[in-house]
């Protein structure tokens, strides 16, 4: 009886430690997936606010920035989708949806700079209301990634 006892209490206490693992296996999965999205956002966030602050010079080159901005857009649809699919795997629905969020702020705002600059053909400075709109677009997607890091931190227990 002692004996059956013993095995049943190692038993359960391998059990406890498995979960415990798979659980920390799990948090360091979406951690990673998190980390990544963050990471291919901030890259775009820095790469549009460049773009912003380039149109509001004169002496900027046109060209230039048009090659950025389809390699950021490149960026958005590519690197960062594929960071935003690895969060929709990994969880929870409320944190994927954040993530999407970002990604479409980040996207509309590429979009409205497209828009502003698509017809141009001098490098003459985008106008001030221009220019705050596009910053408006770039505000919204800062408040957007605040809160997707904000719930990632606690989807992880990070604290």
């Amino acid at each position: 009886m002692g004996t059956a006892l013993a095995a049943a209490i190692a038993g359960f206490a391998a059990q406890r430690q498995v979960r415990a693992e798979h659980r920390h296996w799990r948090r360091q999965m979406r951690r990673d997936a998190y980390a990544a999205l963050a990471a291919r956002a901030d890259e775009v966030r820095e790469a549009l606010r460049g773009i912003e602050a380039e149109f509001g010079t004169p002496a900027h080159d046109l060209q230039e920035l048009r090659t950025v901005l389809t390699e950021t857009r490149r960026t958005i649809r590519d690197e960062l989708g594929d960071a935003l699919r690895s969060v929709e795997l990994e969880g929870p629905p409320e944190l994927a949806r954040m993530a999407g969020e970002l990604v479409k702020s980040l996207s509309a705002c590429a979009a409205v700079i497209q828009a502003r600059t698509g017809g141009r053909t001098t490098n003459q400075a985008l106008g001030a209301d221009q220019l705050a709109r596009i910053r408006g677009f770039l505000n919204h997607a800062d408040g957007k990634r605040e809160r997707f890091m904000a719930s990632a931190s606690r989807a992880i227990d990070v604290r």
